[in-house]
């Protein structure tokens, strides 16, 4: 139910954004843009940082790293973004809008921690949390890019289909730490999605390369939990 409400969530304020367009009422790139960093900068915060006995404390901020640097280096060498960009013939601003909405609303902690938590425990609260974040931002990007935003509610729901079946064909792996790593690296993603609409072309910086970084989290706590096993 919180896959589908998602997407019926950004399919319906994409187009109702949409209509803004037609009044004037669009947000500038600025505004979406320090939007999208505040929300990613609180959320990596809290997935990332825990705070006892007035001290904050971080055990996950050498494995974030390691996956932000190499994942991000393995990025630039399969050239994804590049890759990706390929797909659009003329390169054209809507091409460009779908991805930048698809990535936006499919690498938050709420994309990646919901649909662990449906197909571990068949909790939907964190999709419907995810629904009341999206719902503004949705309504944001139709008004910004246009009819296209609605669009990318096929493939965010396709991602979270496939998160929950990894997740439920692998249940035993998904520990809280490293759902937390999951989701603290999405928003690094996101982070990066918002600091690009405030930059100009030449000075952004290519996010899409970043994504490798969540399969080495994974690759990492796999291996970290066989080893524990063995020991």
């Amino acid at each position: 139910m919180g896959i589908v409400l998602n997407a019926v969530v950004i399919l319906v304020g994409g187009l109702f954004g949409n209509k803004l367009q037609k009044i004037n009422a669009i947000p500038t790139n600025t505004t979406l843009g320090i939007g999208i960093i505040i929300v990613s900068l609180v959320s990596f915060i809290e997935n990332m940082y825990n705070v006892e006995g007035g001290r904050i404390s971080s055990s996950s901020l050498l494995v974030i790293l390691f996956a932000f640097i190499i994942g991000n280096k393995i990025g630039e060498v399969l050239r994804i973004e590049s890759l990706l960009s390929n797909y659009s013939k003329t390169n054209s601003r809507s091409f460009n809008a779908f991805i930048d909405t698809t990535l936006f609303f499919s690498v938050g902690g709420l994309q990646i921690s919901g649909p662990i938590a449906l197909a571990l425990n068949g909790d939907n609260s964190q999709l419907i949390i995810k629904c009341v974040v999206d719902i503004p931002f949705a309504i944001i990007f139709g008004a910004t890019y246009g009819k296209i935003t609605a669009l990318s509610a096929l493939p965010v729901a396709a991602i979270q289909v496939v998160i929950a079946l990894i997740t439920w064909l692998s249940a035993a792996f998904f520990t809280p730490e490293m759902i937390s790593q999951l989701c603290a690296f999405g928003y690094i993603i996101l982070f990066f999605s918002g600091f690009n609409l405030l930059m100009k072309e030449s000075s952004k910086i290519n996010n899409i390369n970043m994504l490798p970084g969540i399969f080495l989290i994974i690759i990492f706590n796999v291996f970290k939990d066989v080893v524990e096993r063995i020991l």
